[in-house]
C-alpha cells in the first residue's frame, strides 16, 4: 500500500503543493528531500513537474511510466504528466493560501499521511500518522524528525 505525501513550497505567492503517491514516509521521501532537494531551484523544478508517483534523487528525463527498473537505475522521479502522459492541468501544483489550507488539502483531498514543506531555506514536516513521537500535529524541522531521537 502506498504512503501518500504532499511536497510543498512556501514563498511570497503562497504555498505550491504537489501530491506524491509512493513512499512518503520519513526514511524514504524525507531523506531524499533532505539530502537531494536542499537547493531552492531544484525544489522549484520538482514542484513545476506536478504530481509525482515516486520521488527520487534526480528529476530525470521522460521515461516509460511502467519502466520501474530504469527509474531505479537512473534514481529519478516518476511524474504523472511527463512520464505517464496524464493531462498536465489535472496534476499540476495547487496554490494554497496558508498552512491550514495545505493541511486540509493534504488530509481531506489527498489522504496523505505526511506533508513536507520547503520554507525559509529548510524542509519542515507534518506527520498525520503519529509516527514521529509527540511532535506530530505540528510542523517541525525535517532534520529533527530524521536525525534526532524524539
Amino acid at each position: 500500500m502506498a504512503t501518500r505525501s504532499i511536497i510543498a513550497k512556501l514563498d511570497d505567492k503562497g504555498i505550491q503543493a504537489i501530491y506524491c503517491h509512493n513512499d512518503g514516509y520519513l526514511s524514504n521521501n524525507g531523506k531524499i528531500l533532505d539530502q537531494h532537494y536542499a537547493d531552492e531551484d531544484k525544489v522549484d523544478e520538482l514542484i513545476a513537474h506536478g504530481d509525482v508517483s515516486s520521488l527520487d534523487e534526480n528529476i530525470g528525463e521522460k521515461i516509460n511510466f511502467g519502466d520501474i527498473e530504469l527509474r531505479r537505475n537512473n534514481k529519478q522521479c516518476m511524474f504523472y504528466a511527463r512520464d505517464n502522459d496524464e493531462d498536465e492541468d489535472s496534476v499540476k501544483a495547487v496554490t494554497l493560501k496558508n498552512e491550514t489550507e495545505l493541511l486540509k488539502h493534504a488530509f481531506e483531498k489527498c489522504d496523505a499521511e505526511v506533508v513536507y514543506m520547503f520554507a525559509y531555506g529548510s524542509w519542515y514536516v507534518y506527520d498525520n500518522s503519529n509516527k514521529i513521537g509527540n511532535t506530530s500535529y505540528q510542523f517541525i524541522e525535517l532534520e529533527e524528525a530524521l536525525y534526532v531521537r524524539i
